[in-house]
Order: structure tokens, then C-alpha cells, then sequence
């Protein structure tokens, strides 16, 4: 079952206390802190190692946070708490990784083993050990577990589902800062601080103020002109001429609002495991070009229909999928507007076009009867072909295509003798793959073969 929020809370799993660990080769345990930190020696104490049904979204004691706010509790867990005994600075890479690819609002990101793997240059066992610390820890909760198993969906070869993770704090950080909380679970969130963890904040503020060293300095010239301000009028705020930003617009135009963006941000979730050539998009880049299918007042099945009509597999008829696929989905939004324009120009053009006078109507009539009454030979465009001209021919265009990426040849033959002599000619495969090239020659990252 697939989870993108917690619905429900349940009863938390029961957890095992923290046993005997042994590092393992080639990594470094956190550097240990004084035992005189009262904090660290607290959470050590009473912490346990998150097991079991306790790590899924609906089970989780530990509350989802953002990237910026999950790196700082990180911080606190691995170095100065250790609330796990094997993290390390391997942990801490791993969880960057992660974190720079997280939804910014929601700390979502797709785990992608082997390429944070390449990225950090280390074994993908290793990524899943300390991907495995950080469940442990409370830090990351499974929203969905990926499987390998072909959905089977229509019109696609093969089709998995993804792991999803959520980043999350869990109460033991929110103890030893003084957080209170609203709600449980995945869902709650902090509404204030306790005597104690107020008393923390500012001691942490009156630090940061003191590292100041100096001033910020004003700026420009001290021989310049002062400006004399009188009466009540404000001395910068009047002075300069306010600069109201227009809104977003969306590839089409549209307004976006937050309330249309919102709407396509949960429609690109629900939809981009659904297609695997979106995958390399960012939830917020899916979203953004989403947007103009509900401005236009389109359903979500609608939409569905759509992404699978302009697959490139559908669209192309090759096996490619686009490094940016927001930018082909815009692409073919401004292709599809561009075509209505067309066709609404033509229209007006007809509705507006004056009917010709008799004298002109009766000259294109005399001119038809001539042509009828006239003897035209027969036109086969294999007449006077033997085979072995025919089959070099077809050499030639495969060639063209293959090698060259020029269909001209298949075209000229499809567009001046018809298509039934350039599917006779060249062979129903490479007319429709010439086809599909010719309609897609604005876009650079089609592949022929």
C-alpha cells in the first residue's frame, strides 16, 4: 500500500534497546563528546533504536520536517547525542545527498541507490547500511516501499514503483531543545518551547550576537550630499519608488496562483510514478508545466491520457527518454497552443473570405471540364523499376536515415507518389520511422537508433 502522508497514527511499534555494535571496515565512528554534556548523556540513556513497523509513515513517532531543519537535527543526533553508534561522517554524506534532492516544503525525496552510490563514490551496501542508520535513528521514515515488480500498464513495456522517503525529526531531538508539540506522530508539529528550551534559544541567540565583530558597514561615499528630512514624511521608504512584481505567469500565460499550484503539486505526485520517462523531473519542474492542463479545466484522468499520448515511446516511436522531460512537456504544450492558433487563424480566414464573382466561378468550371475531357497516362511510380534498382534504392534510404538522420528520400517518394508506392518502396518501418523523425525534428534529443 502506497503512503504519501500519515492518515492515522497507530500504536508505535515496540523497539528493542540499543545492543553491543561493531564497526564496520573502512568507516569512522563519530568523534565522542565530553560525558560531562548533560544533553548527550541523556539521549543516550533514554533513547531506542527505531525498529520494525516503526520506521513506516503511519507508525512513526518522529514528526516530517524540511531539508534545512532535518541537517541541524542530524547534527545533534550523530555528533552530539550519537544516538546511534555507528554513524558516522559516511552517514552525514549520505544524508546530504538526500537532502539535496528533497522536496524543499515536504522533505520527500526518492532514494535512487545506485545513483547516490555514483555520486559519493562508494558501494551501494554501504549506502544502504547507513540509509539504514538513519531509520534507526527516527531521521527517515518509508513512505513507499519500491518494488521491481512490472505494474503492467498499458502501453508500457515495464513499469516499477519507486522507494520513497520522508525526512523526520524524532522526539528525542524535540526533547532536548525544548520543543512543544501539536499533534503525534508524522503529522505533528511545534507550536512553542518550554521555560527550558526557551532559555536555550536565547542563550543561542546572545552567542550568535556575540561572534559579530563589527558593524555593517553603511555603504557609498562620506563626502555625498545627506538628504534633510522633515516633518513626517519617511526617509527611505518615500524616496524610493515601490516596485510591484507582476505575477507568474505559466508556459501557456496563466495566472498561477497558490491554490492552482497546490492542486498541480498533488497531481504531479500522484502522476510521476506513473510514467517512467517523467522521472527525471522534480516534483516542483512536473508541477510547474501542470499547471496549464488545470487552468484549462482538465481532470486528472484527462491529464493521465494526455502525459501517456505525448510519451516519447507513443510520440517518437523510440526508445529514449528525455534528461529533462518539464522542458518537453513545455515544449509540447507551445506545439499543441501553436496548432489551435493555426487552426483558429484558418477558420477566421474562411469565415472572412469573400465569394468569388460569376465571372470567375464560371471560368474555374470551364477549366474543370477541360481537365476532365483531357487523357492523362496512367502514373505507377514503380513502372520501369527492376528489382535489383528497387532494392538499392531502399539501401539508399535506410542508409539516409540511419547514418545521416535525413528522411528526404522516404519523404519525397511519400509525399510525390503517394503512400502506398513509398510503403512498397521502402517498407512500412522505415516510412513511419521517417515519419516520426520529420515530426519531432525540432527536438535535439531524439535518438535514431
Amino acid at each position: 500500500m502506497q503512503h504519501t502522508a500519515a492518515l492515522c497514527q497507530l500504536e508505535h511499534a515496540q523497539t528493542r534497546s540499543v545492543g553491543p555494535f561493531t564497526t564496520p571496515a573502512g568507516d569512522t565512528s563519530a568523534p565522542k563528546l565530553p560525558a560531562s554534556t548533560a544533553a548527550a548523556g541523556a539521549a543516550r540513556t533514554r533513547f531506542e533504536l527505531v525498529r520494525g513497523s516503526a520506521q513506516e509513515v503511519l507508525h512513526t513517532a518522529s514528526r516530517r520536517a524540511e531539508p534545512r531543519d532535518w541537517l541541524v537535527a542530524l547534527d545533534w543526533m550523530i555528533y552530539e547525542a550519537q544516538l546511534h553508534p555507528k554513524a558516522n561522517k559516511t552517514t552525514v554524506r549520505v544524508a546530504m545527498d538526500l537532502a539535496s534532492r528533497m522536496d524543499y516544503d515536504r522533505g520527500i525525496v526518492l532514494y535512487r541507490l545506485l545513483d547516490t552510490a555514483a555520486a559519493l563514490d562508494i558501494d551501494k551496501s554501504t549506502v544502504k547500511r547507513h540509509v539504514s542508520y538513519l531509520r534507526e535513528m527516527g531521521a527517515l521514515v518509508w513512505l513507499e516501499h519500491g518494488s521491481k515488480r512490472n505494474l503492467r500498464l498499458p502501453g508500457r513495456k515495464y513499469t516499477a514503483t519507486a522507494t520513497i522517503y520522508g525526512a523526520t525529526i524524532p522526539p528525542a531531538y524535540d526533547a532536548a531543545m525544548g520543543h512543544r508539540l501539536g499533534g503525534t506522530g508524522y503529522e505533528a508539529r511545534i507550536i512553542g518551547y518550554t521555560e527550558a528550551g526557551r532559555e536555550r534559544a536565547v542563550a543561542r541567540a546572545r552567542r550568535s550576537a556575540g561572534r559579530r565583530l563589527a558593524p555593517p558597514s553603511r555603504g557609498g561615499s562620506p563626502d555625498g550630499p545627506v538628504a534633510e528630512v522633515g516633518g513626517k514624511e519617511k526617509a527611505t521608504r518615500g524616496a524610493r519608488p515601490s516596485e510591484s512584481k507582476p505575477p507568474k505567469k505559466s508556459t501557456l500565460g496563466h495566472r498561477v496562483t497558490a491554490a492552482l499550484f497546490q492542486a498541480a503539486d498533488r497531481l504531479a505526485r500522484r502522476l510521476r510514478p506513473l510514467h517512467n520517462w517523467t522521472q527525471r523531473a522534480k516534483i516542483t519542474e512536473l508541477s510547474w508545466v501542470l499547471v496549464d492542463k488545470l487552468a484549462e479545466g482538465c481532470s486528472e484522468e484527462q491529464v493521465d491520457a494526455w502525459l501517456r499520448d505525448i510519451s516519447p515511446a507513443v510520440a517518437v516511436g523510440l526508445d529514449w527518454r528525455p534528461n529533462r522531460p518539464h522542458t518537453y512537456i513545455a515544449s509540447q504544450l507551445l506545439r499543441e497552443r501553436a496548432v489551435r492558433e493555426a487552426d483558429a487563424q484558418l477558420q477566421q480566414d474562411w469565415a472572412n473570405a469573400s465569394a468569388p464573382n460569376a465571372d470567375f466561378g464560371a471560368a474555374v468550371q470551364e477549366m474543370r471540364l477541360q481537365q476532365a475531357g483531357e487523357e492523362r497516362p496512367a502514373v505507377d511510380g514503380l513502372t520501369g523499376l527492376d528489382q535489383e534498382t528497387r532494392t538499392q534504392m531502399c539501401a539508399d534510404g535506410w542508409a539516409a536515415y540511419k547514418y545521416r538522420g535525413d528522411p528526404s528520400l522516404v519523404l519525397s517518394a511519400y509525399e510525390v507518389m503517394g503512400p502506398a508506392v513509398a510503403y512498397a518502396l521502402y517498407g512500412r518501418e522505415l516510412v513511419d520511422l521517417c515519419l516520426n523523425l520529420d515530426a519531432n525534428s525540432n527536438n535535439p534529443h531524439v535518438r535514431l537508433h
